[in-house]
């Protein structure tokens, strides 16, 4: 997939890749948020009811092959599967409609995400990196944004399994239903199991 040309959005990508690796170090072939995770591959069946919530085509074929990927929330690829802070726990999904064509989801297990803005989110990771040596910064971030005190203090509960997780899309989408009727929604991917938190 070819990178992005606006220069503010390559930026403030930059940016949070740096903030990053001071937060969790340099880990070389590792990603810099996530890194710890299993990958699977899959097929996607869409029930009947899909087509009339979205046109997309992984909801409008009968299969679409996927590959996932579960994992740790953190920067650190050795970080035990049991440590709290490796929740929220993430799961990628994406749906392979072709030849260089996918559609993705990306989601975690807390429903929301503590900022609305990329350039919002650098601030609190600055925030979070230097409550290290002074909570002062991430104090002030969080008393001037609700969003961000929700997420933090939300609970964060280890599952027994990532496969008895829930996971919530961390971006809005717009769906166009079959009758051309359009809404707002975020992708929420229940566990046939059942969500399990005793791990």
């Amino acid at each position: 997939m070819p990178l992005p040309s606006d220069e503010k959005l390559l930026s403030i990508s930059h940016d949070l890749l740096q903030q990053f690796d001071a937060i969790f170090g340099l880990h070389p072939g590792f990603r810099p948020a996530h890194a710890k995770g299993l990958m699977l591959s899959g097929t996607f069946s869409p029930t009947r009811e899909a087509a009339s919530l979205t046109r997309a085509p992984h909801a409008t074929r009968q299969a679409t092959p996927v590959l996932a990927r579960f994992s740790n929330s953190t920067g650190l690829p050795l970080l035990p599967d049991n440590d709290p802070n490796a929740n929220p726990r993430g799961l990628g999904i994406r749906f392979a409609l072709g030849d260089h064509v996918h559609t993705d989801i990306i989601s975690h297990s807390t429903d929301g995400f503590p900022t609305r803005t990329g350039q919002e989110f650098l601030e609190f990771l600055r925030a979070v990196a230097q409550a290290s040596s002074s909570k002062a910064a991430l104090e002030a971030f969080l008393g001037s944004h609700p969003a961000a005190l929700a997420f933090v203090q939300s609970p964060k509960p280890t599952p027994s399994s990532f496969a008895r997780e829930r996971y919530f899309g961390v971006t809005a989408m717009r769906f166009i239903g079959a009758d051309g009727a359009s809404r707002f929604g975020r992708y929420r991917i229940d566990p046939d199991a059942g969500v399990d938190h005793s791990g």
